[in-house]
């Protein structure tokens, strides 16, 4: 006996009966289970689909269900189960009938529109079955394709062609684009509180004009809606709405004009606005929460401020659960009092936290960081601490923390964590104006075995500069948060008028400090040789209009300077990201006490102190860093006041200490050290005569030298993303330098301006490049390229 199926859905249950029509079926037992009529559709995954396996008693709810299910596939237009009982069991046969395939799909009629634009649309497929419901699916989705290109009027029918005795189709969609149609005004009908130009300020959707716009979206005009009910509650019209909205014909049949017709309503005044039901918050805590003064104009954004406020706030203290309802009353015609109603629950606590995405980091480096443990107070200050602190690692792209509800209240934490490759393994070669030809090879990881440590490794060697670099850090030593640094050095550097050459080591340790928060402070030695070397032998100054070389004042040439110096440093950084953070403020202050009790042949005090705060920009997506710096050298009273030369402050370029983007290195020193000198050299010597005769070469130089005891910079920088790892940075740069106390002229800066490029690369590290311009330089106004490499952020 054969049961049929309807042919495009499953036939009740009660119709599906198998063995007789009128009562159960016997008893029997299920034999074989066999399939026919299939030929793209694998006859394992039909007896699979049908879920009544052999051996088991037959049972009509069973057979009911199995053929609900193998309909659900949305394979086969027909499904039929045939009984066929022998030897005491009863054997199933199910025929099926497929669908048919989707052979080819063509479009006609469509001349606005590339097909290949619209094959972009589609998520039907060759090969793929065929049905009429699909198939008008992806006709709505032709049509939103039309609608938000500017074609309303739009007509698309799906027409299927039956082709391989009925095994599949041929699908063609037959489109109808008709006129491209553009919004060229937006009026507004009963609207009288607010001119039209404001209100159509307020909306996304705008006529069409020079620069776009005019696009017809039915999203974006329910968007629109809402704005300008958003718009209107928010300055007293509490009963606003919009009632409609449509597009009515100009003249001109492709020009349209949307009317959105609005019933204004009173205006009302904010009456009184309390909290009650609030035991866990102070009162005076949850009327802060609302920003605006009483019987002030009613303001529905405030209101809502103040509910989002009352849950941080109780969230703060554990309370996620919170209910918090606001309940306006009318009085007086048009005064609206207030009640927030708080439920507030039990407090949540975390239970489990889990870290998932960590495959090079260890979980305890992870774990140390967070400011929430499980078994705390759920707070959510200490989740977006955890956060942060985490990015400021500098080991992650991002970090998103997530928390499900637990048993009861209670709330499991996760923090998924989005590594990125931290080591640098890099060797090149290069050649500049300035440095000459360079090689270099440098190793470094800033996760070492997963724990967190830094190694670096950095060997470079050129015509005139060599520079061999190691250090570790430790930053939580014996699983305390002490950081413990150490490094070895041996430097030499060709600057503008001599070799400077170093030697030594150094080491630091240092501990997060309790106040104020996020503070860390530091306290370091250094052991090191200074030796100043001629360039070209230029060692002396005469004060002669002609010098046969360029003195170097203060410094003695060729002879090492042992200099022994402890250092202090406070750190305070708040920022959310290693190298591009968004908001947050970062505070340095950087002590360096030389000779003295310490020892050594020189004898100063040099201070740095630097902050940055970063903040949104007007322009969304862009951020503001705003950074000031000031420095001070001296030496100690009672002692000889003179301090090394090669210490004072001389800005400018972009890889010194100090940088000025726009000038040359070293370039900004005290004007009074500023001076040009006529150098003599020798060109040839010749005999004549018996009497030697010399040839002699002159030229002009500027000299630099030396630099300010006192400078400060300032630096105002743009950034924003270009696309993957490569942002852009607008600056403005203005600092100098100063000898003495009396000279000081805070507001007589050298300005430099321009733009620049940052990019983190894997295995090569941070890289930039800023082309400034330099407006005040001693030499006239150009503008100087300037090249980043190594711990370039913003």
């Amino acid at each position: 006996m054969t049961t049929p199926a309807a042919a495009q859905m499953p036939p009740p249950a009660d119709s599906l009966a198998v063995g007789d029509t009128g009562g159960e079926a016997p008893a029997e037992t299920i034999g074989q289970i066999r399939v026919q009529g299939n030929v793209a559709v694998d006859s394992a995954r039909i007896v699979r689909t049908f879920e009544v396996p052999p051996g088991t008693r037959y049972a009509q709810e069973a057979v009911s269900r199995g053929i609900r299910k193998l309909f659900a596939l949305g394979l086969f237009e027909d499904v039929t189960v045939d009984r066929v009982p022998h030897d005491g069991v009863v054997d199933l046969v199910i025929h099926v009938r497929e669908r048919p395939r989707i052979a080819a799909i063509h479009f006609s009629g469509n001349e606005k529109k590339k097909t290949e634009e619209l094959q972009k649309k589609l998520f039907l497929h060759v090969g793929e079955t065929y049905s009429p419901t699909t198939a008008a699916m992806q006709v709505d989705t032709l049509l939103k394709f039309y609608h938000d290109e500017g074609y309303p009027r739009v007509a698309i029918d799906a027409v299927p062609d039956t082709v391989r005795g009925g095994s599949a189709v041929n699908l063609k969609f037959v489109v109808q684009e008709g006129e491209k149609l553009r919004i060229r005004l937006v009026r507004f009908e009963g609207a009288h509180a607010f001119t039209v130009k404001k209100l159509r300020h307020v909306m996304k959707t705008h006529a069409k004009n020079f620069f776009g716009g005019g696009e017809i979206k039915d999203e974006t005009f329910a968007e629109d809606v809402d704005r300008l009910e958003s718009f209107y509650h928010d300055r007293g019209y509490r009963d606003m709405k919009v009632s409609d909205h449509r597009l009515d014909p100009q003249a001109d049949p492709k020009r349209l004009t949307l009317t959105l017709v609005v019933d204004e309503g009173p205006r009302y005044r904010i009456g009184t606005v309390r909290w009650t039901g609030a035991t866990q918050v102070p009162m005076d805590e949850l009327a802060k929460q609302y920003p605006g003064k009483v019987a002030g104009i009613y303001d529905h954004s405030k209101i809502e401020r103040a509910t989002q406020g009352g849950y941080a706030a109780y969230a703060e203290r554990g309370y996620l659960y919170v209910a918090i309802e606001p309940r306006e009353t009318v009085r007086d015609s048009n005064v609206v009092d207030v009640e927030l109603a708080v439920t507030e629950n039990r407090p949540s606590h975390v239970r489990y936290i889990t870290i998932t995405g960590n495959h090079a980091t260890r979980e305890h480096v992870i774990r140390r960081e967070l400011a929430i443990h499980e078994g705390d107070l759920f707070r959510r200050s200490g989740l977006v601490r955890s956060q942060e602190a985490l990015q400021r690692l500098g080991l992650f792209t991002d970090v998103t923390p997530d928390f499900q509800a637990a048993e009861s209240t209670d709330v499991d934490l996760t923090f998924k964590v989005n590594e990125k490759q931290v080591g640098t393994a890099s060797a090149g070669a290069g050649y500049t104006a300035d440095a000459g030809l360079t090689g270099f090879v440098e190793l470094g990881h800033n996760n070492v075995l997963g724990n967190g440590q830094s190694l670096n490794i950095h060997l470079e060697r050129g015509s005139s500069s060599n520079n061999y670099n190691v250090s570790f850090t430790e930053p939580w030593f014996r699983g305390t948060p002490t950081l413990l640094g150490m490094s070895a050095f041996n430097t030499a550097l060709d600057r503008d008028l001599y070799r400077e050459e170093r030697r030594g080591a150094s080491g630091r340790i240092g501990r997060p400090l309790g106040w104020p928060s996020f503070t860390r402070g530091s306290l370091g030695y250094s052991l090191e040789d200074v030796e100043i070397k001629a360039l070209n032998g230029q060692t002396t100054l005469t004060g002669l209009p002609v010098a046969d070389s360029i003195a170097l004042v203060g410094i003695p040439v060729g002879k090492p300077q042992r200099t022994s110096s402890a250092t202090t440093s406070l750190i305070r950084n708040t920022t959310n990201n290693a190298f591009y953070p968004t908001k947050g403020t970062s505070q340095t202050l950087d002590d360096e006490f030389a000779g003295g009790a310490f020892g050594g042949a020189v004898n100063y005090h040099k201070h740095r102190l630097e902050g940055r705060w970063y903040f949104p920009s007007f322009v969304k997506g862009v951020t503001t860093m705003v950074r000031a710096r000031v420095g001070l050298l001296a030496g100690y009273e009672g002692q000889n006041l003179d301090v090394p030369p090669y210490e004072r402050f001389r800005l400018g370029g972009g890889s010194v200490p100090d940088p000025l983007r726009g000038y040359d290195d070293y370039q900004v020193v005290p004007e009074k050290f500023i001076r040009k000198v006529i150098t003599r050299s020798i060109s040839k010597i010749d005999t004549v005569g018996g009497l030697p005769d010399t040839l002699y070469n002159f030229s002009t130089q500027t000299v630099r030298y030396p630099g300010g005891k006192t400078m400060e910079l300032f630096t105002v920088e743009q950034q924003f993303p270009i696309a993957g790892p490569l942002h852009g940075v607008l600056f403005f740069d203005a600092g100098n330098t100063w000898d003495q106390w009396r000279e000081i002229q805070p507001l007589r800066l050298k300005i430099g301006a321009g733009i620049g490029f940052r990019m983190e690369i894997p295995l090569l590290g941070n890289i930039g490049f800023d082309y400034g311009y330099g407006f005040n330089r001693d030499d006239g106004p150009h503008a100087k390229g300037h090249f980043l490499l190594g711990n370039v952020n913003f």
